[in-house]
């Protein structure tokens, strides 16, 4: 109990202190054979608002598969997310995203990203 506590509180830390540094994509999308945009966290903090846990920044970045960058967007995109039950606040709507047969969506990696517990 007091180590999942621990290694979150240490993550929440490092995110919300590393300007300028991402955390690795948590979802990356085929565009085409040659383009991917990739999902990442830019920032993390405890959710100000009753019934969620985080308040996140979203980047996003779109690479050749060269590993060249073609666009980097630089915007805030922000988002809230609800461990359980699985729920994501973006756009002024709320999403409880599921697995489906199509693959996954962005939004259930970033419930997972965040709220799954460690293994051991």
């Amino acid at each position: 109990m007091w180590g999942l506590s621990i290694t979150l509180a240490c993550f929440l830390i490092f995110a919300t202190t590393s300007f300028g540094a991402e955390l690795p994509p948590f979802h990356t999308s085929m565009l085409s054979d040659d383009v991917s945009i990739s999902l990442t966290v830019r920032s993390i903090t405890a959710s100000v608002v009753e019934g969620y846990d985080y308040d996140v920044s979203i980047g996003l970045l779109e690479q050749r598969s060269n590993g060249r960058t073609v666009f980097t967007d630089y915007g805030s995109h922000d988002a809230r997310v609800r461990c359980l039950p699985g729920t994501v606040y973006v756009g002024g709507k709320k999403y409880t995203p599921l697995p489906t047969n199509a693959g996954r969506d962005w939004k259930e990696d970033l419930v997972e990203t965040l709220c799954a517990a460690p293994v051991s």
